[in-house]
């Protein structure tokens, strides 16, 4: 007789059943990071296995823990463009806690993390304000001899450079003026007080990426943010990377020579870097020969997987000729200018599984000396048949003008994450600005000041496709008192995958110091006004981003809307005297549309190309009397059309690249009596090449202005004609 087994199978399908049912939960945590080892908060996460799928938000220092998993395996996807998941990582679970980290691939169009837009590691595409990031590669690629022009083929950049390499030179960002952007390096404040900075003597050494965020920052930076901010970070080293050593030889036209070499490395919890430069060129004017000696170096240390501490430092010393503006005559033969650079940065952090604390300290030190130990004699400025309408007149100088400016910066900063979608942010800044300025021929200007602000903001997911971004400070400053400057921000991926839309749109409100002359002068003819209010920005934008050809192609365009307002300008108050003083007098609009194209058709190929129109106009004016900045002027040198294309190619040993430039008609004044008021717009082609000769050593060849056009970035200053260089590279790697 057959036995019926049926009733003892479905009584252990019940228990076993029962038992999996009690099981404990478990959890899946860990930390996601870049390739380079960059952690990416606010990443959505998706995990699927037993029970379906969840998703979970990343947090300070790209953590993550999602609880209450049913035993069995899960898989983790990552819901960002521009980052590769591959293969999909899995993981079994069971009732205890599992570790996961991962690390995220570039997509052949890479998404990039930047800190300059909210004070901590961003996912681009997950921020509502707009910003472009130059990295380590294309930064070592393009081969520029300065940072200034780098940053020329950014859109919403401008520059504008006083003749050759070293020379003076300036950033407009977003049609606002020269000042109106915060400069870091390494995340300390290197803007003179007031906001100015020179370009000139900045040199791409050891550079691990240059990051460019436009809009109104204040709300996290305080002073000088009106416009944007430009961000320099100093390459490091990171876990697993060998210790390598390398070394640049590279001479060329106009008597150029330049030496680099640099090493970095790793060694258990600690990384370090160290390079050096030395810069000679004597330019194409008489007296515009250009010296520089600069070194950069880091250091980080991590103690386990919570504390780590990173200490930078970068100097430079150079020297330049002035020969002033040749194009209308004689070149000044004794002018000329010396500069001294020197920042240093360290950042303590501690991180939790949900609250990050960090302290900051900053010094920044810039000092320049200009003179003139030639009197070279007067002469009228002329351009062909124009003949400028009065003499210019030199006389020597010897001790020269001093500007040296310190700026000493503390900080501490917390991060949180709250209610698992919400990163909250909150910190204190404390400046302590002093300097020396004025004519060493008599006693110098030494004003102090100390400002302080405090923070707060918070990024915030929902539904996994908006991100949105609001904060606001309160700053108090020596000079103008307490303000307040909020910002907010969204972006709304409508489609996710490797051909995502993102729609964001920001706004913001900026403010800027003024410089210690304007406060503090004490010169009859400029007595400075100690109760001057700050200039102040409104700005807005809106815009989208849309990836194709799966991640191949990332297009973006934005329209945007900036106003500055209560600019400061010289105002004479008693015409008899010709006593000035200054006042909150200008202001001007700029509104436009930005456009870029990133592609990577194929592995070896990558494309690019920006387009800026800005359409400027200056509505209230900072000087009755010139022409050149009246009411219903387009803002002086900031074109209405600018263009910057890009390529490179890559294969075997041979890596080619080349980008133009096309910079339209802007407005400009020659300030000698000529009457010029536009200046003309120009195209300049440069390219290069390079080919490995055997392991480690390679040589290159870099063409500058290859159509060798002759034009002026600043009227009456020429550009340097067509200039090549070539050179080697040698480097070597071994294991630590």
């Amino acid at each position: 007789m057959r036995r019926d087994i049926r009733p003892p199978l479905i009584v252990a399908t019940l228990l076993c059943a029962a038992l999996a049912t009690g099981a404990e939960p478990g959890a899946l945590a860990g930390r996601v990071r870049t390739a380079e080892g960059t952690p990416v908060p606010q990443l959505v996460l998706r995990v699927a296995g037993p029970g379906g799928e969840r998703t979970v938000v990343t947090g300070p220092e790209g953590r993550y823990r999602i609880a209450g998993l049913a035993p069995g395996e899960y898989r983790v996807r990552v819901e960002a463009p521009g980052f590769v998941l591959s293969p999909e990582p899995r993981r079994a679970v069971a009732a205890a806690e599992e570790s996961l980290d991962l690390v995220l691939a570039p997509a052949p169009v890479r998404e990039q993390v930047l800190v300059a837009a909210t004070r901590a590691e961003a996912a681009l595409s997950s921020l509502g304000v707009t910003a472009s990031v130059l990295d380590r590669e294309r930064i070592a690629e393009r081969r520029s001899p300065d940072v200034i022009h780098m940053l020329q083929e950014v859109t919403g950049v401008v520059v504008a450079r006083a003749g050759g390499l070293g020379l003076q030179s300036s950033l407009f960002l977003r049609g606002g003026s020269s000042n109106a952007a915060r400069i870091l390096i390494d995340g300390v404040p290197v803007n003179e007080p007031g906001g100015a900075f020179d370009f000139g003597a900045l040199l791409p050494l050891e550079l691990e990426q240059v990051e460019v965020v436009r809009g109104a920052a204040s709300s996290l930076y305080g002073t000088d943010a009106l416009a944007g901010v430009v961000h320099l970070v100093t390459r490091h080293g990171g876990p697993g990377e060998r210790t390598a050593f390398e070394a640049e030889a590279e001479g060329g036209r106009y008597d150029t020579r330049r030496l680099q070499g640099g090493a970095r490395g790793h060694h258990g919890g600690a990384d370090w870097i160290a390079g050096a430069l030395r810069v000679e060129t004597d330019n194409q004017e008489p007296n515009s020969v250009f010296r520089e000696t600069a070194g950069a170096a880091a250091f980080g240390l991590r103690a386990g997987e919570r504390t780590a501490l990173r200490v930078v430092a970068r100097g430079a010393r150079s020297s330049a000729g002035t020969p002033g503006p040749t194009a209308y005559g004689r070149p000044d033969l004794g002018a000329g200018i010396e500069r001294d650079l020197l920042v240093l940065g360290g950042r303590l952090r501690r991180t939790g599984d949900r609250l990050a604390h960090e302290l900051r300290a900053g010094y920044a030190l810039g000092n320049e000396r200009s003179f003139d130990t030639i009197d070279d004699g007067s002469f009228v400025p002329r351009l062909g048949d124009i003949v400028g309408a009065f003499a210019f007149f030199d006389s020597a100088n010897p001790a020269g003008f001093q500007n040296d400016t310190r700026r000493l910066s503390l900080g501490y900063q917390a991060e949180g994450q709250a209610r698992a979608r919400h990163l909250l942010t909150a910190g204190v800044d404390i400046e302590r600005e002093t300097g020396a300025l004025g004519s060493r021929s008599e006693p110098l200007l030494t004003p102090r000041r100390t400002n302080g602000g405090v923070y707060v903001q918070d990024r915030l997911v929902l539904g996994d496709q908006v991100f949105v971004t609001a904060g606001g400070r309160v700053e108090h400053n020596a000079s103008f008192g307490m303000r307040a400057v909020p910002r907010a921000a969204v972006a709304w991926r409508v489609r996710g995958g490797p051909e995502a839309t993102t729609l964001r749109a920001s706004a913001g409100a900026g403010i800027k110091e003024p410089s210690f002359f304007h406060s503090f002068g004490v010169s009859f003819f400029a007595l400075g006004n100690p109760d001057l209010k700050p200039e102040r920005s409104r700005t807005f934008d809106a815009g989208i981003e849309q990836r194709l050809f799966a991640d191949r192609v990332r297009a973006e365009a934005t329209a945007f809307h900036h106003e500055y307002r209560d600019q400061i300008a010289y105002h004479v108050v008693d015409f008899t005297t010709f006593q000035g003083t200054f006042v909150n007098l200008g202001r001007t609009r700029a509104r436009g549309v930005e456009l870029s194209l990133e592609a990577a058709p194929a592995s070896s190929l990558w494309l690019s190309a920006a387009y800026t129109f800005l359409d400027g106009e200056i509505l209230v004016s900072t000087d009755e009397f010139d022409p050149v900045v009246a009411v219903g002027r387009p803002l002086l040198r900031r074109p209405k059309h600018h263009a910057a294309f890009g390529a490179r190619f890559t294969r075997g040993r041979v890596g080619l690249g080349a980008n133009l430039v096309a910079v339209g008609r802007r407005a400009d004044s020659d300030f000698a009596g000529l009457g010029l008021m536009m200046n003309d717009g120009y195209t300049r082609v440069d390219a290069r090449a390079r080919v490995r000769i055997a392991y480690g050593l390679e040589a290159f060849v870099v063409g500058e202005n290859l159509l060798d056009r002759r034009y002026q970035e600043i009227l009456g200053y020429p550009a340097l004609g067509r200039a090549v260089r070539g050179g080697v590279r040698f480097h070597t790697e071994r294991s630590p």
